[in-house]
């Protein structure tokens, strides 16, 4: 990639613009109008380098419950049990990791429903083999931010680190209207000079209040974040690891905090421990090769002075898709 479309992806992954003309803002400073800004995002998607542009939402602030599953399965029923797995709305994300516990899918239940409950059934179907419910107890990172800039490339949006969690300081209100606008602004953003006037339009609502309504959701941490989802790999980092510690209770918050303060961890998380999976302290990291996250690996357990550590390394993508909510 240029320098342009290097530029442009860092902009729209860290904070897109809520504002009437987005993708003329976006040519500002580029040397490139806002035509020539849809066109190279309508290539980047072409070439799958940019997955969707659109709100992403805090899910637990619209009623939702959601966890990480780990579930061992033998490996000649792997198939088998990706395909229940897969099956249910509420999974995003399912990868195989080595290990005794080799499926990670992460699940969200809608209100009225219980984490427990669907876990059950789904294990149930899919063999009935051991799962272990992951709930995040508490997040000390996450923004899959990826630094795609080089040398040269002058562009500083945000920190480089990231952004923190962002917690819901409101409840929803889960109005038709309200359900009706989630529904519309998680689907992938057009590329025309007014895609939010082209949102409200079939919303019923003026461009207004709808930019008015996403841009409230956002500092109330109902929406994390409205900006683009990069394909990891199309980008260059081809390899990711979950890398995982035993951390003394007592120390989980100080290490959790030290750990996302390190660029390359995208998301970092207290989660509770099992007999048979002892582990509680969590950090995501990307990097170009196995080799590279081993070293951060090695970087962060020196950091946090713990070397109990394990990497558990994506080594096959069973699903990775956008998750629906309010689905039908």
């Amino acid at each position: 990639m240029d320098s342009t479309s290097r530029i442009l992806l860092d902009r729209v992954q860290r904070s897109f613009p809520l504002v009437s003309e987005p993708f003329r803002a976006l040519s500002e400073g580029l040397e490139i109008g806002e035509q020539e800004v849809r066109t190279l995002i309508g290539t980047l998607k072409e070439e799958k380098i940019i997955r969707q542009i659109s709100a992403i939402f805090n899910t637990g602030a619209l009623g939702y419950r959601s966890s990480l599953v780990a579930m061992a399965v033998p490996e000649n029923e792997l198939d088998r049990a990706a395909e229940v797995v897969n099956r249910y709305p509420g999974v995003s994300h399912n990868y195989l990791r080595p290990g005794n516990f080799n499926m990670w899918f992460t699940i969200a239940v809608p209100p009225g429903k219980e984490i427990g409950e669907v876990v059950a059934a789904i294990s149930a179907e899919a063999g009935g083999w051991p799962a272990r419910i992951l709930p995040a107890l508490k997040k000390y990172k996450l923004a899959v931010v990826l630094d795609v800039l080089e040398d040269g490339d002058s562009e500083i949006t945000e920190e480089k680190a990231g952004l923190p969690p962002t917690e819901s300081t409101s409840r929803f209100s889960p109005t038709a209207e309200n359900i009706d606008i989630v529904k519309c602004i998680q689907e992938d953003l057009p590329l025309v000079p007014k895609p939010f006037a082209l949102w409200a339009q079939k919303l019923g609502m003026s461009e207004a209040e709808l930019l008015g309504t996403i841009c409230d959701w956002t500092s109330n941490g109902t929406i994390r974040r409205f900006a683009a989802v990069l394909n990891h790999r199309q980008v260059g980092f081809r390899a990711n690891g979950m890398v995982v510690w035993n951390c003394p209770e007592d120390r989980i918050d100080r290490q959790g905090d030290i750990l996302a303060s390190h660029p390359e961890v995208s998301h970092c998380y207290y989660r509770p421990a099992y007999p048979d999976w002892p582990f509680n302290l969590y950090a995501m990291i990307h990097g170009r090769s196995p080799e590279e996250c081993e070293t951060t690996a090695k970087k962060l357990a020196e950091a946090i002075g713990m070397d109990n550590f394990r990497i558990l390394f994506s080594t096959r993508e069973f699903k990775k898709v956008r998750l629906k909510l309010f689905w039908d």
